[in-house]
């Protein structure tokens, strides 16, 4: 076996230019696929956690059968959010902030025009540590925490016509039906976090509570965790910690058009893969299959002196995986390098319909460098197999004249 993988890696090194040009297609084509995955992979997890740390926070709390009534009567979903519930929360391991909140309806009145929204309740302070990018999402100059303070959608500021400072009245039902209204003033205005946002409105949890009678109480608990890849291990604990009366979603849970999205996004990504991976196996056939036809006095040869026609299609197969596995290795060893440069240098760029801007950090697990490595190495073996197939078949006789 090694007698023959010696011949083997003299018989690479051979024909240097068409040993070159098949390694170049290999390290190319490898190296490209490390760098498109490396770069979705930082576009999804820039996605997430853009998400994430603006608008939903990793996981989400709320009563049992929220989800399912929250379209219905979510305020009747309520609990009480006092601090022993909060601090419950905050033990366990992983959890880095929560906050209450409440999600109700409403409508706004100004300028003699009335519009119906979709309303979000937070505790100022307590929210900049779930969702520090949340001010991101702020038209510049607005502020957010006076006690009578409301920032509107831009949509709905447009439509309304009002500026910062402005007086509305703020009307909702509680959760016995009954309407209550507040007066309060315009401090600033919201950007979109995600493209088709309905029309909404930030305002502060003292004053969702008192114009919804629910003082003390909160219908969400926004969670923060330490490492956003462990959030179904977190979510899992807190389920533990709360019990039954509580259900837990997690990001993906709660926004499950990304989740499908990243999955179609990789499938894409990987179908794109397969096929330059393909090409590139092809390409090794093919330089196979010329030294073959190159090398038929020298199989002849070999094959009369006793050499097997097993071992000459062995010797044929060494050759085209030394040359996948030195290929694809050098591919990663490209891709990952470039790979770490952009990671370290960074693309910053914020997409037309989104307000927050994406620091696109590329990356790349260990688990795919060794996966491509494997496959490329494997299928070249593979697709070696026809051309070695027919080296191995030659009669030693038609071999040694050349035909």
């Amino acid at each position: 076996m090694w007698t023959l993988l010696r011949i083997a890696l003299r018989n690479v090194a051979r024909n240097r230019r068409r040993t070159l040009i098949t390694l170049s297609a290999l390290l190319v084509g490898v190296g490209a696929a490390i760098v498109t995955r490396a770069m979705m992979n930082g576009l999804q997890r820039t996605l997430v956690t853009n998400i994430t740390a603006s608008a939903t926070g990793a996981l989400q709390v709320h009563k049992t059968g929220y989800i399912k009534n929250v379209l219905a009567t979510p305020l009747t979903m309520d609990f009480v959010a006092d601090e022993a519930l909060l601090a419950k929360v905050r033990s366990v391991p992983g959890v880095k902030a929560v906050a209450p909140r409440i999600q109700f309806a409403g409508s706004f009145n100004a300028n003699d025009e009335t519009l119906f929204i979709a309303a979000t309740a937070l505790d100022p302070e307590a929210e900049a540590a779930v969702t520090p990018s949340r001010a991101s999402t702020f038209e510049p100059g607005s502020r957010f925490g006076d006690a009578d303070g409301v920032l509107l959608s831009d949509s709905v500021s447009k439509t309304l016509g009002t500026k910062v400072g402005a007086e509305a009245v703020f009307l909702a039902p509680d959760r016995d039906g009954a309407l209550n209204g507040e007066l309060v003033h315009m401090t600033g205005a919201t950007r979109s976090v995600m493209p088709g946002e309905p029309k909404t409105a930030v305002v502060p949890l003292a004053l969702a509570q008192r114009l919804l009678r629910m003082e003390g109480r909160a219908t969400e608990l926004g969670v923060a965790v330490e490492r956003l890849e462990e959030v179904h291990a977190v979510a899992a604990r807190i389920r533990e910690v709360l019990g039954p009366d509580y259900e837990v979603h997690t990001w993906d849970e709660l926004l499950p058009q990304i989740r499908d999205g990243q999955a179609r996004q990789n499938a894409v990504l990987g179908a794109i893969a397969a096929v330059f991976l393909i090409l590139m196996l092809l390409g090794v056939a093919n330089t196979i299959l010329m030294s073959a036809l190159e090398r038929t006095r020298e199989i002849g040869t070999m094959m009369a002196v006793g050499l097997k026609r097993a071992k000459v299609m062995a010797l044929f197969v060494m050759e085209a995986t030394v040359l996948g596995a030195v290929g694809s290795t050098l591919g990663v060893l490209v891709g990952v390098g470039l790979t770490l440069w952009l990671n370290q240098r960074g693309l910053v760029f914020t997409a037309p319909t989104l307000s927050v801007p994406f620091d696109l950090r590329p990356f790349i697990g260990v688990d795919y460098v060794v996966r491509i490595v494997l496959l490329s190495t494997a299928g070249a073996a593979l697709f070696a197999l026809y051309p070695a197939r027919r080296a191995s078949r030659l009669r030693p006789v038609q071999a040694l004249a050349g035909r």
